[in-house]
């Protein structure tokens, strides 16, 4: 669920230092980006369907959101 995603597994990943967190909201067809800085993430980024999201831990690797909320 998304509370869980937003608490337990955030504090885990977080805390094991997962460098990228994705949250998807497939009916709102955006995505939350956390990025690890330091040992915290910071500010989520959000996308929306439209944009394309430069995968941080892959450098030449970028996802299109209008590929993924299509349908």
């Amino acid at each position: 669920t998304t509370r869980k995603d937003m608490t337990v597994k955030f504090a885990l990943y977080e805390r094991v230092g997962v460098k990228e967190y994705w949250i998807v909201h497939p009916l709102d067809k955006t995505v939350l980006v956390y990025k690890l800085d330091g040992n915290k993430y910071a500010r989520a980024e959000m996308y929306s369907a439209e944009e394309k999201i430069k995968v941080g831990i892959f450098e030449d690797l970028e996802i299109d959101l209008k590929t993924v909320f299509m349908g």
